[in-house]
């Protein structure tokens, strides 16, 4: 790794930069003692020593980047502590905030240099960026010298203090994720939190990452939107410095054979939970294709595959009918179910759409084990096959917090009444909806009935 020179001019008071011609050439000072080099190693890679495998090990972070910043503080005898922050632009390192500072004839000593992006200096201390979380980004502790000289301040991370580990999170690339993590103490902070949220977005390769001390049974669960890509339970303590990674991986297919592929090939590989990043626009052929798949896979499985499809926001007509194998289904990004696309799926238990506006007939007829939906908020409804009664009496219904009340407009067909919330209305509070009776119904928290 080649080494990075910076040349800083070191006052009484002030810091004066000079700039280098080459990042690799190590120029001689030119305007006496008070010029000084900072140099800086090696950026000290994580590395991806994981105890879960998915697919191609990545190490993440190897080498200093533009926009990096680093922390140091320096303590002189005659002029007492300082603090700067010195910040990478692609070529040298340069004096972004604060000050060094110190007389010609004393040493002065580096107590701390850190490398931690959400931290900042202020009133001495290190503080939290505005906008950032603890535990979304390192926090290495280096060290920091000045040779006896004084021509350079030495900068190095070679033996750099991880007290965390990390973890990797393998998903879709350059998606919004949330995770939800219990029994966790992120990087940077002494506190563990019992409840902990994080928005993340996953990098071009499909990683996101998080950086703290995982506690025996600490629970993570990621998600994109409300749809649950995986949840996972550590069996033990994290170590310090290691780095594990989770599978919250998707299929990601431009065609219908890809989407075959890739789906006998997780079904070989004893997976049941397929999920599936699609266009927004699929259509038969790429559901015909999951179908194929599924059934030719695991024929004889029943109601044993959850299914997650992403992205794609209408699901065709009979879709899914009749796939003993689906056991769930989520769909995030799903605005749209057309008729009987659902129907005879006879071990089906659960469907989350929470994105969904419109639904048409017979999208859950005789599924006979349905026991909980969840729904965006729905402006049009055609309501004339729905399971039959003592079906959706078995079922719990979860609406939108912004569903408004359905006006019957013709016979079994609704629209939304944009002037009134269903939300504690006659119909949620007897537990009705499009005309049909339920086990229960949540709405903006509310639940009728009520426990």
């Amino acid at each position: 790794m080649k080494k990075i020179f910076q040349y800083i001019m070191l006052a009484v008071v002030t810091i004066v930069m000079a700039s280098c011609t080459s990042d690799i050439e190590e120029t001689t000072a030119t305007t006496g003692k008070s010029n000084v080099q900072l140099v800086v190693g090696e950026f000290p890679a994580f590395g991806d020593s994981q105890t879960r495998a998915i697919g191609t090990p990545d190490e993440g972070k190897t080498s200093w980047a533009k926009g990096d910043e680093l922390l140091l503080e320096m303590t002189s005898k005659t002029l007492g502590t300082k603090y700067a922050a010195f910040t990478y632009n692609g070529s040298s390192w340069e004096l972004t905030s604060g000050e060094l500072s110190y007389k010609e004839d004393e040493v002065p000593t580096f107590p701390h240099v850190y490398y931690a992006p959400n931290y900042k200096w202020e009133a001495g201390k290190l503080v939290l960026k505005e906008g950032k979380a603890a535990g979304t980004d390192e926090y290495i502790e280096g060290k920091a010298n000045i040779t006896p000289n004084g021509q350079a301040i030495t900068v190095k991370f070679a033996e750099a203090t991880r007290n965390y580990s990390r973890l990797r999170i393998a998903t879709m690339p350059n998606k919004p994720i949330t995770v939800t993590i219990d029994r966790y103490t992120p990087a940077g902070s002494s506190d563990m939190k019992w409840d902990q949220n994080y928005a993340l977005t996953s990098d071009e390769k499909g990683n996101a990452y998080l950086y703290g001390t995982f506690e025996n049974n600490s629970e993570v669960t990621v998600k994109y939107r409300e749809a649950a890509l995986t949840t996972y339970k550590f069996s033990k303590e994290t170590e310090n410095a290691k780095s594990y990674a989770l599978d919250a991986t998707v299929i990601s297919a431009n065609s219908a054979e890809e989407i075959k592929s890739a789906i006998k090939q997780e079904v070989a590989n004893s997976k049941t939970a397929i999920r599936l990043n699609l266009a927004p626009n699929a259509g038969t052929d790429e559901f015909m294709a999951i179908r194929e798949a599924i059934k030719g896979a695991a024929p004889n499985d029943l109601g044993t595959i959850e299914l997650t499809i992403i992205g794609v926001e209408t699901i065709p007509e009979e879709a899914f009918k009749r796939m003993s194998q689906l056991k769930s289904v989520k769909m995030p990004d799903v605005k749209e179910i057309k008729k009987y696309a659902f129907s005879e799926c006879t071990y089906l238990t659960a469907v989350e759409a929470p994105s969904l506006n419109k639904l048409y007939s017979g999208a859950f007829t005789e599924c006979s084990q349905l026991s909980k939906l969840t729904f965006g908020p729905i402006d049009y409804a055609d309501a004339r096959y729905w399971p039959v009664v003592e079906n959706c009496q078995n079922i719990d219904l979860i609406l939108s917090d912004y569903q408004k009340e359905m006006i019957e407009t013709s016979s079994y067909l609704y629209t939304a009444n944009n002037d009134k919330d269903y939300a504690g209305s006659d119909e949620h509070k007897n537990v009705k909806f499009l005309g049909w009776k339920y086990k229960s119904i949540t709405c903006r928290g509310i639940k009728y009935p009520k426990d």
